[in-house]
């Protein structure tokens, strides 16, 4: 649950030094940095606002929409926020690369826009039968689209700061936009108030697009006329290698607040469900600084792997695996002595978590930051096919613990903190077996 600075700070440290990271590359990470926070900030008040105008088991179906609107958010177009941020820093790049990116990533949003219509009927008992709350969703996997081509094509063109701003507004119009719900509606229940995500997403992110596309933002580098135009399918060869690992890696994340609701098979545990998602909203605060900044580490931790050198890659592992150590430790103390009265603070009484339960969820937390990590790792290295596996081993452990395991809160709590942690194995060794692969190759 706390932050995790402290634990990660000998690993940034040894990147920036294996890096050398230029002055302006700090300063646009540390730009970056101060929007995450305060946008994770905001964004946790948000959820507060929602929490305290709902019953806990409404509360448990909103979270239902916002952890698979992460899915179709983060899980679908992370990786085109990505490769549209690497394009755009290509020198001597093909033309049109930003018009390339956002055609494939709407052609995208319309594969889930046909895969939201397949599943209408679980998706609305999911969200409670609020058929509202779907189109909702399927709205929102539309915006999605643009929201992540916008933010990879500001950091793509060196625009931290711009970017940092439009994710505070975002942040900001979320809580405005909850606020006035709350206040001029009597009974919102969760279909009210998803509309207010949604709408926060577009609202903040449209205007940005429009200019760009418009050409009002210019990027560093400049494109090279005789490279000829960047075409949809290019876009798509590189940012499919990436999707699964990304999918899973939001499953893994957001799927316990999703699934919960769906297994509670009582009143009682649809109001475990709903305090099980507020404590789990907590204590995933750190990821607000980590999962964000995945974009802007890889050029530091492509630099910090460029030559080969097994001993920085070995340290690096080493330094991870001592993060963990650190971050789950303390997690588990915070978690466990000041978890549910943060809890009961925060998103009020009836939502209150034994200490056992919040230091569970906030040790999975750890694993999870630090698998995300390892990952990178492995982007860095341009072995990305291998991203998905440890995404999957990850996704495929907790669904076994989903099965077997049931009591409804243990289950969940395991199934994230086992899940992540298999996934930190399988992701470690298939980065440490770099020098095998490449041997096997040169056999080849």
């Amino acid at each position: 649950m706390g932050p995790p600075a402290v634990s990660l700070l000998p690993l940034l440290m040894e990147v920036r030094v294996l890096a050398s990271t230029s002055g302006s590359h700090t300063r646009s990470l540390g730009l970056v940095g101060i929007g995450i926070v305060a946008s994770g900030l905001l964004v946790n008040v948000y959820l507060a606002i929602v929490a305290r105008n709902l019953p806990a088991a409404e509360y448990a179906y909103f979270g239902a929409f916002w952890s698979l609107a992460q899915v179709a958010g983060f899980g679908m177009f992370l990786s085109i926020e990505q490769e549209t941020a690497r394009m755009l820093q290509t020198p001597g790049r093909p033309l049109g690369v930003l018009k390339a990116t956002l055609f494939t990533a709407a052609t995208m949003a319309v594969g889930q826009l046909a895969l939201v219509a397949m599943a209408w009927p679980l998706l609305q008992a999911t969200f409670g039968g609020h058929a509202i709350v779907v189109v909702a969703f399927g709205v929102l996997c539309l915006v999605s689209a643009g929201q992540f081509v916008v933010r990879g094509a500001l950091i793509g063109m060196d625009r931290m700061g711009r970017h940092a701003f439009i994710m505070f507004v975002d942040a900001v119009l979320r809580v405005g936009l909850a606020t006035l719900v709350a206040s001029l509606i009597a009974d919102p229940g969760s279909s009210g108030f998803a509309w207010t995500l949604t709408a926060a997403i577009a609202l903040s992110h449209a205007p940005q697009l429009v200019s760009l596309l418009r050409r009002r933002t210019r990027a560093t580098t400049e494109p090279d006329p005789a490279a000829g135009w960047q075409t949809p399918r290019a876009v798509w060869s590189a940012v499919a290698p990436l999707l699964l690992g990304s999918v899973c890696a939001q499953l893994l994340l957001n799927g316990i607040p999703v699934i919960a609701p769906v297994l509670a098979e009582t009143p009682a545990e649809a109001t475990a469900a709903g305090q099980l998602l507020a404590a789990f909203t907590l204590s995933r605060i750190p990821l607000f600084l980590v999962v964000p900044l995945q974009s802007a580490l890889l050029p530091m931790l492509t630099a910090a792997l460029h030559g080969g050198d097994r001993a920085k890659l070995v340290r690096m592992m080493r330094l991870l695996a001592l993060s963990l150590v650190v971050l789950g430790a303390a997690a588990v103390g915070v978690g466990w002595l000041a978890g549910p009265w943060l809890v009961g603070l925060i998103f009020g009484p009836e939502y209150v978590l034994g200490g056992m339960h919040v230091a569970l969820l906030a040790l999975g937390v750890a694993a999870y930051i630090v698998l995300v990590l390892v990952t990178q790792v492995l982007v860095a290295s341009v072995r990305h096919r291998l991203v998905a596996w440890s995404w999957l081993s990850g996704l495929v452990v907790a669904a076994v613990v989903l099965a077997v395991v049931p009591d409804l809160l243990l289950r969940a709590e395991l199934a994230f903190l086992l899940g992540s942690v298999t996934g930190w194995v399988v992701g470690t060794a298939l980065v440490l077996s770099e020098r095998r692969e490449r041997v096997l190759q040169s056999v080849a």
